[in-house]
């Protein structure tokens, strides 16, 4: 077995980080950024006066109307979803670059942290996905080649779980 021993040589203290896991981390850090400045964006529509916000949902149930569907959404249901949203993309956002930092940790809890971090962002993805947000297909690829990075024999190894 010729490369048997390689797989040992990342559990060496001064292995550097393998290309999967330092790939992983390079996407949780854009996705981390991506995850806070989408929140930001959320809490700039929840600083909107409500008469704006009032005015916005009009033109669009005109809009709407006009192609013969009624918009069921009111401002402060409205206002109720850019909350969620806010809250949900920041904190995947903030969890997503601790978690990016942390890696170089080389902990066993960081490994897990990350692995179970990863599972449940693609549940919510497919979750998305199912009630028919076809563009979360995209998220959903990199968070499951994250998580196949981070399972990888490299990965488990890097952090001494051969």
């Amino acid at each position: 077995m010729p490369d048997f021993n390689a797989r040992f040589e990342a559990m060496r203290p001064d292995a550097p980080m393998p290309a999967k896991v330092t790939t992983t981390r390079t996407l949780m850090y854009l996705g981390g950024v991506s995850g806070l400045l989408l929140s930001l964006l959320f809490l700039m529509g929840l600083a909107a006066p409500a008469e704006a916000l009032n005015e916005a949902l009009d033109q669009q149930a005109a809009l709407m109307a006009e192609e013969g569907v009624a918009l069921a959404v009111d401002a402060e249901m409205m206002r109720a979803m850019m909350t969620v949203m806010a809250l949900v993309t920041g904190l995947y956002g903030a969890l997503s670059l601790l978690l990016g930092k942390r890696l170089r940790n080389r902990t066993v809890g960081v490994y897990w942290g990350t692995v179970v971090f990863q599972g449940l962002a693609g549940l919510l993805l497919v979750w998305a996905l199912l009630g028919g947000e076809l563009l979360m297909a995209v998220p959903l690829g990199f968070t499951i080649w994250m998580s196949v990075n981070m399972l990888s024999q490299e990965g488990r190894a890097y952090f001494g779980l051969l």
